[in-house]
């Protein structure tokens, strides 16, 4: 039997197969040079470390007070991993949840999931984040008299 037909209809990875592929690139070696990277840490940076027509990986290096806002991955679903330093997710599910990520702990969503994660410690932390289908867009949001509003989509990965 063969998988091919199969495979030419699979369009996007489980959120869960996109944890394991976190942790496959948790040791990736361009994510210690994100530390030395200009001796600058007044915002967060992030790398491509792959691409296919289904998935996309990034690291992301994340200074002592950083943030990403709230926001979704528009049709994405994904999943991220903290390798180093510990992370903060604010996630929203009829509320704000909250839930620190340490070294090795990850977290799979799905495209209806909107958080803002933060590194509220006093040292870098970096991470790994996988995205099927690829990431196209993501929408912002504000967090307004305990509510979300949107305040707008990001089409261009700048301030991914």
């Amino acid at each position: 039997m063969s998988l091919a037909p199969a495979l030419r209809t699979f369009t996007a990875l489980t959120p869960r197969q996109l944890l394991s592929i976190t942790h496959l690139f948790a040791d990736e070696p361009r994510l210690a040079s994100f530390a030395d990277a200009d001796g600058d840490d007044s915002g967060r940076r992030w790398y491509q470390l792959a691409r296919t027509s289904r998935v996309q990986v990034w690291g992301i290096y994340w200074p002592a007070g950083s943030a990403t806002g709230w926001h979704d991955h528009g049709e994405a679903s994904g999943a991220f991993l903290t390798v180093s330093g510990t992370l903060t997710e604010h996630w929203w599910r009829s509320g704000e949840q909250v839930r620190q990520q340490r070294p090795g702990v990850g977290r799979p969503f799905t495209a209806a999931h909107i958080h803002n994660v933060r590194n509220t410690s006093s040292e870098p932390a970096i991470s790994v984040h996988a995205y099927s289908p690829v990431l196209d867009s993501m929408t912002r949001y504000d967090l307004r008299d305990g509510d979300l509003w949107v305040t707008g989509v990001d089409r261009d990965g700048d301030d991914w």
